[in-house]
């Protein structure tokens, strides 16, 4: 049984009489001494401060600390100076103002280790060549422009070189991209917001870098989602680039039952790696290789789950970051409540949330860990879902990748289809894609979607709205055609008579035509005329005739065509010698039809003498 830790506290005055406090206790076998000092703003890295109380309490944690394995040695932290004896160059201040952010001296909290690494990456390439040398109060409006004038410059040299066929590299031997317009951008805002400190300091009065002139227009990214027979392609082109075992299946049972052959080719049929066949079969890496290589699997690559991985994105909606982190134990795919998994950490707040996982995505899932177990992946709570081919945290880089060579075989499958390519697709592309497909599975429940993804505004989210929108007006052309007919098969009365030639093409000729319903003529007796006082307060209680179309009316002036009218009639003499003018017994607001009755086609008659129909029904 190992020794407790144990640890003890020594008071030592100093010659300032201020005391110190040192601790001493062990830790992974080495004797450890850790100094405490009461003076306050101590610039040996123990912040100042302490008394023998609050020193015991820190011994205390100290042995937690050890005996749970999670103790190191505290690292001194450079101190932060602020003052400065004369007008310090900018080399200086941004030093200053690097640190000052570490620590969170600047800022809302302390910046992360990636944030302060882009800081740096900024600082070293760009802007301390530029400005390094100059004093902060040297660094005015032209100094600015030049900077932002060098840079798009540079840009636009080095772009036209590649273009040429020029293979530029940097000092460790990577290719060098171009800056764009978004890049500089960035560029010219850091730069604004470490003299906008200077301006707090009091050290120059003015900062040049917010001038509007120094703005730097970036395009807007097209952001465009898949459509769901794309998805479903993606993810099939995907499931291709895995390694199939069937052919592996298939020389197991050609080779001889029982030789090295017939074992290596089931072992590579259950997915196992040549390390692991080799040490179950207890032969040499080299004859494992040798049968693998007359079975034809050199260039077979390793799983890693590229369908599992192209599913996860675009049936989930997680983003590029948070898929490299799930881990398996965050899993609840046979849960009864419903498969999800949890997302611990994320950008943002809402980032932290419950994913709910449809029945097809839990299947491959499963299918996915169950082939990683059986190559000798990690498959415990803690490994991570999607690995690297050394068992390790995919990267997102190398999602990206995965991404863009499954869009490409994609692309050459739709292209012999006679169907166009595929856009740029990205991970966010498929999450856009996940929202745009919940949003119509869901009937545009926005805020389970805002929920699934992890937003805490709701703007990304009906920008993908407002496209699907306007894609659903591609079907509004065609509603607005079928009221069209509509209102003139009633017109006509005969829906046969009413259709033209486009009208059976676009609206399923093959179909018959639903036929309207006649009205049964109904004699004088039980019909009496009506006159124009009766037609107007029926008009008025009553909207029979005028749902879901226009109101309209014949125009007075077809009272002077009722002669043209009597030619397409066929009523008795005395109804064409009636006193009252055609109309359109449906309308009050024109003396149109109330010596008609029940003859529609007296109405039709005047229209197509006048040459105007009307919408309304008859």
């Amino acid at each position: 049984m190992a020794r407790p830790v144990t640890g003890s506290l020594k008071l030592e005055q100093q010659v300032d009489g201020t005391l110190r406090f040192r601790l001493r206790f062990t830790a992974e076998g080495k004797r450890e001494t850790l100094m405490l000092h009461e003076q306050r703003d101590c610039d040996c890295g123990c912040g100042g401060g302490w008394s023998e109380r609050t020193g015991r309490v820190e011994l205390r944690n100290i042995i937690a600390r050890i005996e749970a394995g999670i103790w190191e040695r505290p690292k001194p932290k450079p101190p932060v100076e602020k003052q400065f004896a004369q007008m310090p160059t900018f080399h200086e201040y941004a030093s200053y103002w690097l640190q000052a952010k570490l620590e969170g001296l600047i800022g809302e909290k302390p910046i992360g280790e990636n944030t302060y690494a882009a800081y740096r990456t900024m600082l070293k390439c760009h802007l301390l060549p530029f400005f390094g040398r100059y004093r902060l109060d040297e660094i005015d409006r032209e100094l600015c422009a030049a900077f932002r004038k060098h840079k798009i410059k540079e840009a636009h040299e080095l772009k036209e070189a590649l273009d040429a066929g020029a293979d530029i590299r940097d000092e460790r031997n990577r290719k060098v991209v171009p800056l764009g317009p978004a890049s500089i951008r960035g560029l010219l805002n850091g730069l604004g917001a470490i003299l906008e400190e200077a301006v707090e300091d009091d050290l120059i009065p003015v900062n040049y870098a917010r001038s509007k002139r120094l703005k730097v227009h970036v395009p807007k990214p097209k952001r465009t989602f898949l459509e769901m027979d794309e998805l479903a392609c993606v993810e099939d082109a995907a499931g291709e680039q895995d390694p199939s075992l069937e052919r592996f299946v298939l020389s197991a049972r050609e080779a001889r039952p029982g030789s090295t052959a017939a074992a290596v080719a089931v072992g590579l049929s259950e997915g196992k790696r040549q390390k692991r066949i080799a040490a179950e079969l207890c032969l040499a890496p080299g004859t494992v290789h040798f049968h693998v290589r007359n079975l034809g699997a050199l260039r077979v690559g390793v799983y890693v789950g590229r369908k599992a991985m192209l599913c996860t994105l675009g049936r989930s909606g997680v983003r590029n970051s948070e898929l490299s982190g799930i881990r398996i134990g965050q899993l609840r795919l046979h849960d009864p409540e419903g498969a999800r998994f949890r997302i611990p950490t994320s950008k943002t707040e809402t980032g932290i949330r419950n994913v709910e996982v449809s029945p097809y995505l839990a299947e491959v899932l499963i299918m996915h860990i169950d082939r990683l177990r059986r190559a000798g992946n990690d498959t415990g709570p803690e490994a991570f879902l999607f690995q690297n081919e050394r068992g390790r945290r995919m990267s997102r880089k190398r999602v990206g990748e995965i991404v863009k060579e499954a869009a490409a075989l994609a692309t050459e499958k739709l292209q012999q289809r006679g169907l166009p390519p595929l856009p740029h697709i990205t991970p966010h592309s498929l999450r856009r894609t996940y929202i745009s497909i919940a949003l119509l599975a869901n009937k545009y429940d926005i805020k389970f979607v805002m929920d699934q993804v992890g937003h805490a505004d709701s703007k990304m989210t009906m920008d993908v709205y407002n496209q699907l929108q306007q894609r659903a007006k591609r079907e509004h052309g065609a509603s607005f055609d079928r009221l069209i007919r509509q209102a003139r098969e009633q017109f006509y009365g005969d829906a046969a008579d009413a259709r033209g030639v486009l009208d059976n093409v676009l609206d399923n000729g093959d179909k018959p035509a639903p036929e309207t319903p006649k009205t049964r003529p109904t004699e004088r007796g039980q019909n009496p005329r009506i006159s124009r006082e009766n037609a107007a307060r029926r008009a008025r209680g009553s909207k029979a005739g005028h749902n879901c179309f226009q109101s309209c009316a014949l125009p007075t002036e077809l009272s002077r065509l009722w002669p043209a009218v009597q030619g397409f009639s066929s009523v008795s003499s005395r109804r064409r010698r009636s006193r009252d003018p055609p109309g359109c017994r449906w309308c009050s607001s024109t003396p149109l039809g109330a010596g008609l009755g029940a003859q529609p086609y007296l109405l039709f008659a005047a229209r197509r003498a006048a040459g105007d129909q009307c919408t309304r029904r008859v």
